[in-house]
């Protein structure tokens, strides 16, 4: 009898199996309530787990480049526990350091420095090499149709530093003062906006990551129009990703943007009273020269063409820069 009743006191497998359902399911609750309300992202920025995509994230980067960045998280802090050590490197002050971009990318570029301290319109040089960079530029008809961004040039990529993209190599690059966090995604920093010509201040978080965007100064559909439709998918990947195309802005403004180009020639931005009415051009009259440097050095490196009317106007502007009386 005593050997039964000790039996009975220990409930059985079925009752440890029911006691071991409802444990879970309380975690699973409590996590449901975490990611629901908000704190979930705290926590993320603590300790490295996965964060909770911010609405500029959602339009940039595939829902399947997001899963995977969290299941590395996760995967991280699970070696973490079973005794492995975290072998990615760290600066003094804890933050994790950002690994090189791929130097193919970037050969024989330099970082737009400007962009990040504010210091714009004072370099002929950059203008000297923009016009320059017109004469292997060649003229073709815009080709527009079958465009589509996420399909032929992807979402952002990871940048080989925990969970950070693209997106986050650049906001580090033209941010002043940038932070990251465990998983090196920058949370915060201070943008001399080029293109408004104000100071923003970042904070990465659901309602304000969307305050600095990430630019293309020849935007996608641009690059598409005038070649890169031909190019293979590596390539058109690998454009979109190449931190010297790449600018940090103000939000509203790069959307304001769109294409940056009237390939119509119906002198769209005619109102801007630049000199240029098929090319956008920045709200800050001080970086204009700068840009219109930037996007014909951009299309001479990748090979992309120019509508008759835009290369007219490029070269009209950049030709007022470098002899000092442009705007005047």
């Amino acid at each position: 009898m005593a050997g039964k009743g000790g039996k009975g006191g220990k409930g059985g497998p079925w009752r440890e199996f029911l006691d071991g359902m409802v444990v879970w399911l309380l975690v699973c609750v409590c996590i449901v309530v975490l990611v629901s309300s908000g704190a979930w992202n705290v926590i993320s920025d603590k300790v490295g787990i996965g964060h909770a995509a911010s609405t500029s994230d959602l339009t940039k980067a595939p829902d399947g480049a997001q899963r995977r960045a969290d299941a590395k998280s996760i995967s991280d802090l699970l070696a973490g526990l079973t005794g492995h050590k975290d072998t990615t490197p760290r600066t003094d002050a804890g933050t994790t350091t950002t690994p090189k971009t791929d130097a193919k990318s970037d050969a024989g570029t330099k970082t737009d420095t400007k962009a990040a301290t504010g210091s714009w319109g004072s370099d002929p040089a950059v203008w000297r090499a923009g016009l320059d960079a017109t004469n292997t530029i060649k003229t073709a008809k815009a080709r527009p149709g079958g465009y589509d961004r996420e399909r032929y040039f992807g979402g952002w990529a990871s940048n080989g530093c925990g969970s950070a993209t693209t997106r986050d190599t650049i906001l580090a690059r033209d941010l002043k003062g940038a932070v990251k966090n465990p998983r090196c995604r920058v949370t915060s920093g201070t943008l001399s906006d080029p293109y408004t010509g104000r100071t923003i201040q970042f904070r990465r978080g659901r309602n304000t990551s969307s305050a600095v965007q990430i630019d293309h100064v020849v935007a996608l559909l641009d690059a598409w129009e005038s070649g890169a439709r031909d190019w293979d998918q590596a390539k058109r990947v690998q454009y979109a990703n190449s931190p010297d195309v790449l600018l940090a802005s103000d939000g509203p403004a790069n959307m304001a943007k769109g294409s940056g180009l009237d390939a119509n020639g119906t002198s769209l931005y005619r109102p801007q009273h630049s000199g240029a009415p098929d090319i956008w051009m920045p709200d800050n009259k001080a970086y204009r020269c700068d840009y219109m440097a930037k996007r014909a050095t951009i299309k001479s490196k990748w090979g992309l063409t120019m509508t008759p009317r835009e290369k007219q106007q490029t070269v009209s502007v950049l030709s007022q820069c470098v002899a000092g009386n442009y705007g005047k």
